[in-house]
C-alpha cells in the first residue's frame, strides 16, 4: 500500500511539470469556470435591487412565484433546467480538456479546437452521464433526506459515505467514454474496474492535490475577509478602495486555485488512465519516473487498445 501511494504522489509531481510546460491546458478550464460564474451570477444579481436593469427586467417574474401555487413548480423545474445544462457545460468541457491532456502526454500538438470537436462528437453520451449522475445524486439526497430526521448522524455518515463511494467508482468515466466509446453505464463499470486496479495511485495524487488546492483557498479567502474587514472598518474612501481591491485579489486567486487544481487532477488522473489501459509510458513523463509510477501489480487489468479519436 506504501508503494501504491508513493507512486500516486511521484506521478501528482509530475502533473506539474507538465502544466509548467502546457499552460494552454488552462483556458478549457477558465471557460467552465467562466460560464458557470456568469449563469449563477446572473441569477443572483437578479435577485438584487443594486442591479437595476437586471433587476427590472426579472422582477415581474420573482414577484408571480408563491411557494403556496403553482410557481413552485416552475422554480423548480428551472433550477433542474439549470443545474442539468450546467452539469452538461461542464461534462463537456471535461471530455474537451481531457483529449487535450491525451494529446499533450503523447507529444502531440495541443489543441483546444480538436479537443471541443471530440466532446461534440460525445455528446449523446455526455448527456447521458450528465443525467445518470443527477439522478444518482438527486437520489443519495432523498435517501439521506428520508432518514435525517430520525438518525441524524447515521443519515450523514452514509449520505457522505455513497457520495464518496459514487464519486470513487466514477473518477474514470470520461476517459472511458472519450477513448472506448462505450455509453455511461458501460463506463461506470469500466470505470470501477480501473479504479479497484489503482485505487492507491488514485487517492494519493488526488490527496496531494487536494492539500495543496486547501492551502492555496484559505490563502484567498483570508486575503478577501481582510479585505472585507479593512472596508467595513474605516471611513476613508482610500482605505475602503484598498479593502476592495483585496476582496477582488482574494476572489481571483480562489478562482485561480479551481483552474490549476482542476487542470493538474486531469492531467493526473490522464496519465493513470493511459499506462493502465495500453501499458503505454505517456512520451512527455520522464520515462523512469513514469515506470516507478506504475509498476505493475499482480492481477492487472485486461488492456485494451484505445479507439482513434
Amino acid at each position: 500500500m506504501r508503494k501504491r501511494f508513493r507512486r500516486g504522489f511521484s506521478l501528482a509531481q509530475a502533473s506539474f511539470t507538465v502544466l509548467k510546460h502546457n499552460p494552454k491546458l488552462t483556458i478549457l478550464p477558465v471557460i467552465s469556470f467562466t460560464i458557470f460564474l456568469l449563469v449563477v451570477g446572473s441569477i443572483l444579481a437578479s435577485l438584487m435591487p443594486q442591479f437595476g436593469l437586471l433587476h427590472k427586467l426579472t422582477g415581474g417574474i420573482w414577484e408571480k412565484i408563491d411557494p403556496n401555487t403553482t410557481g413552485v413548480y416552475w422554480v423548480n423545474g428551472g433550477a433542474i433546467v439549470v443545474i442539468y445544462g450546467l452539469t452538461v457545460v461542464g461534462i463537456f468541457i471535461n471530455v474537451a480538456l481531457f483529449q487535450c491532456v491525451r494529446c499533450c502526454l503523447a507529444g502531440k500538438h495541443v489543441s483546444i479546437r480538436a479537443g471541443l470537436a471530440v466532446a461534440t462528437a460525445r455528446l449523446p453520451q455526455i448527456l447521458g452521464w450528465a443525467a445518470l449522475t443527477l439522478t444518482v445524486g438527486f437520489a443519495i439526497c432523498c435517501i439521506e433526506g428520508l432518514f435525517r430526521k430520525r438518525f441524524a448522524i447515521l443519515a450523514v455518515l452514509f449520505g457522505n459515505f455513497f457520495k464518496i463511494s459514487w464519486a470513487a467508482i466514477t473518477y474514470f468515466v470520461v476517459p472511458v467514454m472519450v477513448v472506448e466509446r462505450v455509453g455511461p453505464i458501460t463506463a461506470v463499470r469500466r470505470s470501477s474496474t480501473i479504479m479497484r486496479e489503482k485505487w492507491g495511485e488514485s487517492l494519493a495524487g488526488e490527496a496531494k492535490f487536494g492539500a495543496v488546492g486547501f492551502l492555496f483557498f484559505v490563502l484567498g479567502a483570508a486575503i478577501f475577509f481582510i479585505g472585507l474587514a479593512i472596508k467595513l472598518s474605516f471611513d476613508a474612501a482610500g482605505m475602503r478602495d484598498f479593502g476592495a481591491i483585496l476582496m477582488v485579489l482574494g476572489v481571483v486567486s480562489v478562482l485561480a486555485n479551481g483552474v490549476l487544481l482542476k487542470t493538474l487532477e486531469t492531467i493526473f488522473m490522464t496519465g493513470v488512465f493511459i499506462y493502465t489501459t495500453t501499458g503505454t509510458v505517456p512520451p512527455l513523463l520522464d520515462a523512469h519516473l513514469a515506470k516507478r509510477t506504475f509498476r505493475a501489480s499482480n492481477g492487472s487489468l485486461r488492456r485494451r487498445p484505445p479507439a482513434a479519436a
